[in-house]
């Protein structure tokens, strides 16, 4: 299951990868700071799973799901 972390904080970034890395299942394609970087990827790539930042600058997660036609599973994340 290929999958994406967007979220503004290079921190939870780190410690979603250690999770992700975990779960023979997930393949971490791609690292994402903000929504327009993730919108990219997901127009380039083939992404079953997003994990997304609900509260990041410019554009919320939340927002931005709204923004897609068909997207991926969504595991909404927070601090």
């Amino acid at each position: 299951m290929n999958t994406i972390i967007v979220d503004d904080e290079p921190l939870a970034q780190d410690v979603l990868e250690t999770y992700i890395e975990k779960i023979p299942e997930l393949n971490l394609v791609a690292r994402c700071s903000n929504a327009l970087e993730a919108n990219e990827v997901l127009k380039s790539q083939d992404v079953d799973l997003m994990f997304l930042d609900i509260q990041m600058p410019q554009l919320t997660g939340i927002d931005f799901l709204k923004t897609l036609t068909r997207p991926p599973l969504v595991i909404f994340t927070t601090a």
